[in-house]
């Protein structure tokens, strides 16, 4: 089940990668930038369409990305048939994604455009780089290479998927007492899945003789479902569902009814031990019939009740229990079909009672969820005003006091037509309102903190009952984006209005008027004498008017980013299917974590961070965390955690954190397969501490697979994820600890409409870095009490500017993977809130260009990206 902001967000980003590869196809892939977009192009559909449940969409894509492998590697040139056969699997996948899109249809990938893709793929049909001079004389033939050991392993899977389709129904004899010929065709095809590398598969295959009857059902859910993940590697059809739709007609219902009417009773008993065994065993049968609806409620109940002893699980029980009971003893009642007929789902959020209506529209899922727990453990909701917060202490004092008295804010909003601007939070607290009130009061008494404190159903003190039921205006997504370029504009005329206001010679001027009535004779003196008066009293004028404009301007501001931000559980929703899909073609078991999915940030930082998260959850799940084998031997338990969550980061900052729980990074295999891929030298390698380690990582073309599969080894993935955050005006970090798992963290802005930047001078041109990567401003005369300083790099010659004698002053930057970098300027100008612009792919596409903005006077500035203009 695919919910909708999933597919729009797919409908959006893969229409735009397949126009970017048909325009740079058309224009002939003369470059390695050109193979490196077309490269990220194709490997974002794969994992688009992947998590989508495209397979067909996925394959094509895939055999794509083995072709723009060869060329990155210089083995190949994309021209001739290579191009056209690219062209064609466009024209594939457009008509792939029109099938996902309009009627969640997954459209199998052509056979005969697969084996044209391979053939390309295999070398056969590839032209190399024309030669520089005169081709050599020929040389003896030489026996033919054998083809790459991923395409084997490629071509093996699709002979076990094809054989598998022709035999998997006839196995369904082995759940109804047994057969011979069924035994036989189970040890054959697991002989075939071991040699072609399926391990899982094979496992699977290889028990089911050893059984018989209902006991083999579990067992062959488990084939069923291996069955599929080969389906989605393949592109082609392995049989699940022909055995799946056998196995029904063997087996009918299976007992399942009686099992989920057991189940039921568990989900309201003590011992979720035995609610997890019974919900695992009775989804592995409802998988080997093929009854999808049962198997998704039933994973839900092992999911949830495995993991009860965690705070949001506990919560999601609390909030879902009867409901998920309820859906149960209808299948124990009505049998399976009961399932089919309900429309709600199990995962639906439950909203809590009594929440208004100005808040319910910010809560989001997640909030929900944590109010309707609240609401079942007895809990109380508040509405809470807050006071003037206008230090870090006092903002301090606040979060103490609501942690002391068990408090957790679920939602907040801006009080509307408040000046200056008032914050409102939604609270769930001590059930016991009169103490959650004098506990306020007694550390507040003045209400500095906290100006109203009120339990819902009431209103706050002094403001009117909001009334039942508001009043909801929809506006089409281009309307919204109209309104807020021309709020951008009017932003853009009051920031020049304000600067103009500001300079210094314009608020000098009647001053200046003034002096120069002493070289006049008296009468012209005190007509400028008048005049200079009139000056300064129109300036003051000028002066409050911007400061009021600047203000109104404020609040302007914080009313666009309602419309311009968005909650993260619209991204963070996609990313358990897509962790999930990759653990299970690997053989590993995940579980997924969610948290601050109800911190809110700009939407256009939501389209730039969908990719890069997608990439950081996959790499956790494909590199970080270990088999379940391998977990068990350390002592750990065998479904690994990979934990997504969001927070905010003082005021305008906002950490997007991923972390597993795997082996962690070796450092030492860093270093070996960075050599043998030639991305350092042996020397420098060594030389590399855990962190100049960990930031090989990023570099592009490194990985530490020797082997490429479905979703590594191709040495994409963190440099992508590091050039998104830079362009976004954040930064990402990672930490590691063996054998306890790795961390990364993405620190972004609130808003991409807005930087704060260091306005500089370079060749007389103004320019801008970001504040957030400025650890300090040196000038020259103050160079030897400002400690060991990096090498120094001129901002002139980094951009082919003539270098002036003496710098006006150095910056020291903050560079990725904590590095610093020295950075000389010809003039240090002031720090400004920049407006952002969209930056043009030509200007995009250069190293150290982060993005360019407006000045208050309207003139354009680029903004500087240190790592791009100082390389490591």
């Amino acid at each position: 089940m695919i919910d909708d902001d999933l597919r729009d967000h797919f409908a959006a980003e893969s229409e735009e990668h397949l126009d970017t590869i048909e325009t740079l196809l058309a224009a002939g892939v003369a470059d390695r930038a050109a193979i490196d977009s077309l490269f990220r192009a194709f490997h974002s559909l794969k994992g688009m369409s992947g998590a989508l449940g495209g397979a067909g969409m996925m394959a094509v894509a895939h055999r794509c990305e083995d072709i723009l492998g060869l060329a990155r590697q210089g083995r190949a040139a994309i021209a001739g048939e290579a191009a056209d056969a690219l062209v064609a699997a466009v024209d594939t996948m457009r008509r792939q994604r029109a099938g996902l899109v309009g009627e969640n249809c997954d459209i199998p990938a052509p056979a005969a455009l697969l084996a044209r893709l391979g053939a390309v793929a295999d070398g056969t049909a590839v032209a190399a780089p024309p030669p520089a001079a005169a081709p050599p004389p020929a040389p003896a033939p030489q026996p033919a290479a054998a083809p790459p050991a991923a395409t084997q392993a490629a071509r093996h899977f699709a002979v076990l998927a094809e054989v598998s389709a022709k035999v998997a129904m006839k196995l369904a004899p082995l759940a109804a007492g047994g057969s011979h010929e069924a035994t036989t065709l189970a040890t054959e095809l697991a002989a075939l899945a071991r040699a072609a590398g399926a391990g899982r598969v094979a496992a699977t295959l290889g028990a089911l003789p050893g059984r018989a009857g209902p006991a083999a059902l579990p067992a062959f859910g488990d084939l069923c479902r291996g069955l599929a993940a080969l389906s989605a590697l393949t592109g082609q059809d392995a049989g699940a569902a022909a055995l799946q739709q056998a196995l029904a007609e063997t087996a009918g219902q299976a007992g399942l009814p009686a099992r989920v009417g057991t189940l039921a009773e568990l989900v309201d008993g003590p011992d979720p031990a035995a609610c997890v065994a019974a919900a695992r065993e009775a989804a592995r049968i409802a998988a080997a019939i093929g009854e999808a609806p049962l198997e998704d409620l039933l994973l839900t109940v092992e999911d949830l009740w495995d993991r009860l002893a965690e705070p949001d699980a506990a919560a999601a029980v609390t909030a879902r229990r009867a409901l998920i009971a309820g859906r149960l003893r209808a299948v124990a009642t009505g049998g399976l079909a009961a399932l089919r007929t309900q429309a709600e789902e199990p995962t639906a959020p439950v909203a809590a009672p009594g929440i208004p209506p100005d808040f319910a529209a910010t809560l989001g899922p997640e909030g929900a969820e944590r109010a309707a727990a609240a609401v079942a453990s007895g809990r109380g909701l508040y509405r809470a005003r807050l006071g003037h917060l206008a230090t870090v202490e006092r903002e301090a004092a606040l979060i103490e006091w609501l942690t002391a008295q068990g408090a957790e804010a679920l939602a907040s909003r801006l009080l509307p037509g408040s000046d200056p601007p008032v914050l409102e939070l939604l609270l769930a607290g001590p059930a016991d309102a009169r103490a959650f009130e004098a506990s306020r009061a007694a550390i507040d008494p003045s209400g500095t903190l906290v100006a109203a404190l009120t339990p819902l159903g009431a209103a706050p003190a002094g403001e009117p009952a909001t009334p039942a039921a508001g009043g909801t205006l929809r506006l089409r997504q281009e309307t919204v984006d109209g309104i807020i370029a021309l709020e951008a504009e009017v932003r853009a005329a009051g920031l020049s209005l304000a600067d103009v206001a500001g300079r210094s010679e314009v608020r000098g001027l009647a001053t200046r008027i003034a002096s120069l009535t002493r070289d006049l004779p008296p009468g012209r003196a005190a007509e400028a004498a008048a005049l200079a008066d009139r000056v300064s009293a129109t300036m003051q004028e000028v002066q409050g008017t911007a400061d009021r404009l600047t203000i109104a301007l404020r609040r302007l501001n914080e009313a666009m980013m309602e419309l311009r931000v968005t909650p993260l559980a619209a991204l963070f929703g996609r990313m358990p299917r897509i962790a999930r899909a990759v653990a299970e073609a690997a053989g590993k078991e995940i579980e997924v974590e969610l948290a601050g999915g109800e911190v809110s940030i700009d939407r256009g930082l939501i389209e730039i961070l969908a990719d890069p998260l997608q990439h950081l959850v996959r790499n956790a799940v494909d590199h970080g965390v270990e088999p379940p084998a391998q977990r068990s031997a350390a002592g750990k338990v065998p479904r690994a955690r990979l934990r997504i969550a969001a927070e905010r980061h003082g005021a305008d900052r906002v950490r997007v954190t991923v972390a597993d729980d795997g082996a962690g990074i070796d450092t030492e295999a860093v270093r070996r397969a960075a050599v043998a891929r030639g991305v350092v030298g042996g020397a420098e390698a060594a030389r590399l501490d855990e962190t100049g380690v960990h930031r090989l990582l990023f570099r592009p073309g490194f990985s530490t697979k020797d082997r490429v599969s479905a979703t590594s080894g191709r040495g994409v993935g963190l440099d992508v994820v590091e050039d998104a955050v830079h362009r976004a005006g954040g930064s990402v970090t990672v930490s590691s600890r063996p054998g306890a798992g790795t961390e990364f963290v993405l620190d972004l802005p609130l808003s991409a409409a807005m930087a704060p930047v260091l306005l500089v001078e370079a060749g007389g041109h103004p320019y801008a870095l970001p504040v957030a990567r400025v650890e300090a401003v040196l000038h020259t005369g103050t160079l030897g009490s400002a400690g060991e300083l990096p090498p120094v790099v001129s901002l002139e010659a980094a951009l082919g500017l003539p270098v002036p004698g003496e710098p006006g002053g150095i910056l020291l930057l903050r560079g990725a993977g904590g590095r610093r970098i020295g950075l000389s300027v010809g003039r240090v100008s002031r720090r400004v809130d920049l407006l952002l612009r969209p930056l043009h792919p030509t200007l995009a596409a250069l190293p150290g260009v982060g993005g360019v903005g407006v000045l208050g006077t309207g003139e354009p500035v680029v903004v500087l990206e240190p790592d791009g203009l100082v390389p490591a």
